[in-house]
């Protein structure tokens, strides 16, 4: 007896662990180097593992593999560029074929990569799938570059030019995860398209084809349900991302009155036993929280050195401006560090549980949430990519803090 989707979603733990621990093979539209290659990365990323790769061209012939050997399919379901937003080829597909399981979902942006077989020779011709060219167009009128179509895809115009089938002057444009398949390759460019704001959304899914055909409009009805859950799924693991991101930004948001504290009593900024006792304490409550140790040391560490910077420029403004006359209460200032440091474990913990790794695809979101007064760019970039690194350990029970 065939389970109802509603039951397939409530045994999703399971699946995932299963997903977790052993390739399973997954059919991805489209064909290695292409966006749903760089997607499916992103998502094994963010799961810490990796899949049986069988990449299956149209979303048509995807959705028949998966069905006929009963395991995943994963392709596009929208963009946002396109009118509706529904990709036209998974509508089609939709007709003869339905989901019953929607694992997982992942919203990227399409970033246009400029590929070649130098890093300085001058360019004259961009070759490409004819979609992908028409998403270039102020890149290639700026440079006065010349196009070659290439019906079968990017990544056919890559092999061509890592097999020397194309000359020197000659670049292939596509997805940057074609580096992976052509190492031979030199990245050029980046983000070359014209829309910097192209949004894809990818479904990892369980198929079956339908008893019948439906028609058009019915498909489309089929599909926005499927973008719906999937939006669902991207808006559930961003909220839990923010409320992260929240307690790190609150705790950074109190170095200004730390630094305050020590202008007024005339103590250094650095304190390096301070700075080992919190150490000590955010790695003892990391394995009360199953975090893999070393990577929360390394967070922690980028944090502390965050914070110190933040509060070296409060202390170069103040040279110019003057200490601000306020009080600042050192006691209540540790207590409250402490417990957003307990907070932001806690918080971390539950969300790797949940939602998988931290990856790239929440960057943006880690940017606009952290947004701390006197905290540079170069702050923020060492800042995510240590949390991105925390890992959770497996087979561990959570202490209650």
């Amino acid at each position: 007896m065939k389970l109802s989707f509603i039951s397939r979603l409530l045994a999703l733990p399971a699946l995932l662990l299963t997903l977790t621990t052993q390739a399973v093979p997954v059919y991805v539209q489209a064909g290695p180097g292409s966006f749903n290659h760089a997607a499916l990365d992103l998502l094994a990323a963010r799961k810490h593992t990796d899949y049986q790769r069988l990449y299956s061209g149209t979303p048509a012939h995807t959705y028949a593999s998966a069905a006929q050997a009963q395991t995943w399919a994963f392709s596009a379901l929208a963009n946002s560029t396109i009118e509706g937003q529904l990709v036209p080829a998974i509508v089609d597909a939709m007709r003869s074929y339905q989901v019953t399981e929607l694992s997982a979902a992942v919203h990227m942006p399409i970033e246009m990569c400029v590929f070649g077989l130098d890093k300085t020779g001058k360019i004259t011709h961009a070759a490409s799938h004819p979609a992908a060219l028409k998403q270039i167009g102020r890149w290639l009128s700026a440079h006065q570059i010349h196009t070659k179509p290439v019906p079968k895809g990017p990544n056919e115009a890559a092999r061509l030019l890592a097999a020397g089938q194309f000359d020197q002057n000659t670049v292939a444009v596509g997805s940057c995860a074609l580096k992976a398949v052509y190492p031979q390759l030199t990245l050029r460019e980046t983000s070359i398209q014209d829309n910097p704001d192209n949004h894809t959304l990818f479904g990892l899914m369980k198929m079956e084809k339908r008893p019948h055909p439906i028609s058009e409009d019915e498909a489309r009805t089929a599909l926005a349900q499927v973008v719906s859950q999937a939006n669902t799924l991207i808006n559930t693991r961003t909220d839990s991302a923010k409320v992260l991101f929240s307690h790190i930004n609150q705790r950074l948001a109190q170095m200004q009155p730390v630094a305050l504290f020590k202008a007024q009593k005339h103590k250094p900024i650095e304190d390096l036993s301070r700075e080992a006792v919190v150490l000590s304490k955010a790695l003892e409550q990391a394995r009360q929280q199953c975090l893999d140790t070393g990577s929360v040391e390394a967070f922690f560490q980028a944090q502390m050195d965050a914070a110190k910077a933040i509060q070296y420029r409060y202390r170069a403004q103040w040279l110019a401006e003057g200490v601000p006359n306020q009080q600042a209460d050192l006691t209540q200032l540790r207590n409250t560090l402490n417990q957003l440091g307990a907070a932001i474990l806690e918080t971390l913990s539950r969300h790797l549980a949940r939602h998988g790794n931290l990856t790239g695809e929440l960057t943006a979101v880690f940017r606009q949430s952290v947004d701390t007064d006197n905290l540079s760019e170069k702050d923020k970039n060492r800042l995510y990519a240590a949390l991105q690194n925390v890992r959770r350990v497996e087979n561990c029970s959570v202490t209650p803090l």
